[in-house]
C-alpha cells in the first residue's frame, strides 16, 4: 500500500544588509512519501544515490507551480537534498502532477471582493468561506495598511499565530463593533427563571392588579 501526505511547508529567508537584517516567510506544498516501495521507485526514477536507509521522503514544491521539474527531494533521516531535473520519466510526472492538498481550501479575490465574502458565506451558509470573510473583515477593520501576513495553526496542545510583513503604524486599536452591557446575562438569567404571579385590588376592591411573566395587567374585579 502506498501513501502520499501533503503537507505545507514554512521557509523562512533571510536577506543580510550591512546595518540590518530582514527576515520574511513563505509557504510552500510538501507531499511526503512513507511506502518503501513507493520510496525505492522514485529515488531509482529521479537517480538519487541515497547513502544509507531512507524512511521517509518529503517533496518540496519550491517553484509553488505543481510538483516536478526544479523541486527538491529530501531525505529522512540523513536529510540529504536533491534538485529534481528536467528529465523526470512520464510516469513519475503523471504522478506527481496527481498530488494535491486533500480538503485545502484557498481564496484569491481582490481587495474590494473579499469585504463581501462573509455576507456571501453566511447567505449561503458556508462554514468555510464564513471563517475566512471573518478573518478578513477582522483584518481590515484593525489595519489600514497594504501589505500583511499572517499565519495560524492550531493543535490539541495550543494554538500558534504569526503575522509579519506589515507596518506597525498601521495597526489601530478599535471598540468591539457590539459591546456587550454588563446587565445582559443578568437580565437574560432573571427571566428565564419561573415566572411570579401576584395580584392584588385596591382600595375601592373594584380594580385588579397582576405581574405575570414581565408585564404589568389591570383588570375591572369580578
Amino acid at each position: 500500500m502506498t501513501r502520499t501526505l501533503i503537507g505545507t511547508l514554512l521557509v523562512l529567508g533571510c536577506i543580510r544588509t550591512a546595518n540590518a537584517q530582514q527576515f520574511d516567510q513563505l509557504t510552500r506544498p510538501v507531499a511526503t512519501l512513507s511506502d518503501s516501495v513507493q520510496i525505492s521507485a522514485m529515488l531509482d526514477a529521479l537517480l538519487i544515490p541515497a547513502i544509507g536507509r531512507v524512511d521517509r521522503v518529503d517533496v518540496v514544491d519550491v517553484t509553488a507551480n505543481g510538483f516536478g521539474p526544479n523541486d527538491l527531494v529530501l531525505l529522512y533521516p540523513s536529510m540529504e537534498t536533491y534538485e529534481v531535473g528536467s528529465d523526470v520519466p512520464r510516469l513519475l510526472q503523471e504522478s506527481m502532477k496527481s498530488w494535491e492538498i486533500a480538503a485545502d481550501y484557498r481564496l484569491d479575490a481582490t481587495r474590494e471582493e473579499s469585504m463581501r465574502i462573509a455576507a456571501d458565506a453566511h447567505n449561503r451558509q458556508d462554514a468555510r468561506a464564513a471563517l475566512t470573510g471573518d478573518v478578513l473583515s477582522a483584518v481590515a477593520r484593525y489595519y489600514e495598511g497594504d501589505e500583511f501576513d499572517l499565519r495560524m495553526s492550531q493543535d490539541p496542545e495550543g494554538v500558534r499565530l504569526e503575522i509579519w510583513n506589515y507596518d506597525p503604524d498601521a495597526i489601530r486599536y478599535r471598540l468591539p463593533l457590539r459591546p456587550v452591557a454588563r446587565d445582559t446575562l443578568w437580565q437574560a438569567f432573571r427571566f428565564a427563571a419561573p415566572a411570579v404571579v401576584m395580584a392584588f385590588k385596591d382600595a375601592s376592591d373594584c380594580v385588579q392588579t397582576y405581574a405575570e411573566q414581565g408585564r404589568i395587567h389591570t383588570r375591572s374585579c369580578e
